[in-house]
């Protein structure tokens, strides 16, 4: 639906005098947001599994808004069109609660966009008793959700599944809207922004952290005990999104491999895997409607069962894909599943060019393992391989850098030999990331190397790989990096920075340069191991002391058993 379709759906709904009809039968409404495309966020398990559990109450109506495309938003502005909702075309307003899905930083500008478009005011101190009732969740709501937190009337502080239900029971009992904000604050796992002060010490840094009486200091992250209780699979599949060709479905939460550098392998801690039996239930649901089933985890090849689950899959007479693996928990049996299945591209993350780093990094995969996984690739007639790496990592030197195209020319002599059937090779792709310290993470201490730094590192890197001819080098601006660090790991006086890009359109290259705050003090320094951060008010059950301790041991380069 266009714009112009979209706005004549809402005239519609218009009463004589212009305001919008609430007439929702006594259902409470969620208009549940992805700030990004409906491609993408038709892809976001998460944001399927809240939408699904909101519809299966007969006391919800819950619809879904989404992020204009490139085209929209320009016919959006020509005509001052606002968001309305995918399912029945109704604008913002008309909702009585607005849940934003924030899965990556860079999309707290898109939130403040969607607001400034809606007509809800982006400050939540500037809101009123008619205004929806504003709040977020996501993985970005329990990492550092500082940035965006005076835009948050509520910010839902971990997975969402019982959560989202405790929530519509307290506003369903609250006698206004000042009354459930109220409420829901003392709910486990709700954090209610204008009810915490936060002040700041001379240095700039946060000084404290006060809440309103009653409320606790730390705001403790909610977690699901049973994951076998809670399917999270692809409930409505559509051509249109990234991975809509095949039903997903999530084999658990977290990873057991403690990678330094990894937010989600700290934050989904503990570790659980949904069991065989529960995912085979799951798994012969879903190939009555599909032949193609992608499992979604942390790291599922290593899933304890991975074997079991690929005869589920095979039982049930679906093509496998996965979304993550290890070069070190690759098998044969796996490699020719994914064959069977299709896949064109095997994927692995070494994250480094040298043993060292890695070992510094905590990514215990040796050379010869990745030269391993490539012999297992050509063996099975996959034709083409994908290698992320990450560059600006702390200790790195020169040396790790040119050590990535030096590897991937090792790769080529291993992949380059014909398969089993006679075919050559296709093509080796380095994809280059760059580092950025998040919280929760033994390198949240870290610096962010910087943007010209990351820049002459990828020189280094697209030089090297010239010569290798089959190899493609794909990398992101190192700018948007240093924009990913700045909303990663600030404080609540980023919000101003967000709310100018949200003004400029999302230029968020001319908002910092009229923003009057210092982007090197939240990206490039050093932080003090004794210093508040913005975000130790929350408890997501990761410890400083651990955190500490990892942190010693990555730069003595020493491995630490997996927890």
């Amino acid at each position: 639906m266009s714009w112009n379709q979209k706005q004549k759906a809402q005239s519609l709904l218009a009463d004589e005098e212009g305001t919008i009809r609430k007439d929702w039968g006594g259902k409470v409404t969620v208009a549940l947001v992805y700030p990004n495309t409906y491609a993408v966020g038709m892809s976001n398990l998460g944001f399927q599994t809240i939408y699904w559990h909101l519809n299966q109450r007969p006391d919800v109506v819950c619809e879904r808004v989404f992020l204009a495309d490139y085209a929209e938003q320009a016919e959006r502005a020509r005509t001052n069109a606002v968001p309305l909702s995918l399912e029945s075309g109704r604008p913002l307003t008309d909702f009585h609660i607005v849940g934003f899905s924030v899965t990556y930083e860079g999309d707290y500008i898109n939130v403040v966009r969607l607001l400034n478009e809606a007509g809800i005011p982006a400050r939540a101190n500037d809101r009123g008793a008619h205004h929806p009732i504003v709040l977020m969740g996501g993985v970005c709501a329990f990492s550092n959700p500082e940035p965006v937190a005076p835009f948050m009337d509520l910010i839902a502080v971990g997975e969402g599944e019982e959560l989202v239900h405790e929530l519509i029971d307290s506003y369903r009992g609250a006698a206004d809207r000042d009354g459930f904000l109220a409420r829901a604050a003392k709910i486990e796992g709700v954090y209610a922004p204008a009810l915490y002060d936060v002040q700041h010490a001379e240095d700039g840094a946060i000084g404290g952290v006060t809440p309103a009486p009653g409320l606790p200091p730390i705001v403790v992250k909610r977690r699901l005990r049973n994951v076998n209780a809670f399917e999270t699979v692809s409930l409505v599949k559509t051509p249109h999104a990234e991975y809509g060709h095949m039903a997903l479905v999530e084999v658990g939460k977290g990873c057991g491999r403690g990678c330094r550098f990894c937010l989600e392998g700290q934050v989904y801690r503990p570790v659980r895997h949904r069991s065989v039996d529960a995912l085979r239930e799951t798994i012969t649901k879903l190939s009555k409607e599909s032949s193609r089933v992608g499992l979604v985890g942390a790291c599922v090849s290593d899933y304890p069962w991975i074997g079991d689950l690929m005869d589920v899959v095979e039982e049930a007479g679906m093509e496998l894909s996965i979304s993550s693996l290890r070069a070190d928990s690759l098998s044969d049996k796996l490699v020719a599943s994914l064959a069977r299945g299709g896949h064109r591209t095997l994927t692995v993350a070494p994250e480094a060019g040298t043993e060292r780093l890695r070992n510094v990094i905590r990514k215990a995969i040796s050379d010869e393992q990745i030269l391993g996984a490539c012999d297992m690739l050509r063996r099975h007639g996959i034709p083409n391989m994908k290698c992320y790496f990450m560059i600006g990592q702390p200790t790195e030197t020169m040396e790790d850098v040119e050590a990535i195209p030096a590897l991937a020319a090792r790769m080529l002599e291993r992949l380059r030999a014909l398969d089993a059937k006679g075919h050559p090779f296709g093509r080796l792709t380095l994809s280059i990331s760059a580092f950025v310290p998040k919280p929760w993470t033994p390198f949240q201490w870290e610096p962010f190397d910087g943007a010209d730094s990351l820049q002459k590192k990828l020189e280094v890197i697209k030089r090297g790989a010239r010569p290798l001819g089959t190899v493609r080098v794909l990398h992101e601006n190192p700018r948007e990096a240093a924009l990913q660090a700045l909303l990663a790991r600030g404080d609540r006086r980023v919000a101003d920075f967000i709310e100018l890009a949200a003004g400029f359109g999302g230029d968020w290259r001319r908002a910092r340069r009229e923003w009057d705050g210092d982007p090197d003090f939240y990206t490039t320094r050093v932080r003090p191991v004794d210093e508040r951060l913005p975000w130790d008010h929350f408890d997501v059950g990761v410890k400083r002391p651990g955190l500490l301790r990892e942190r010693e041991r990555a730069h003595a380069a020493e491995l630490a058993p997996a927890s």
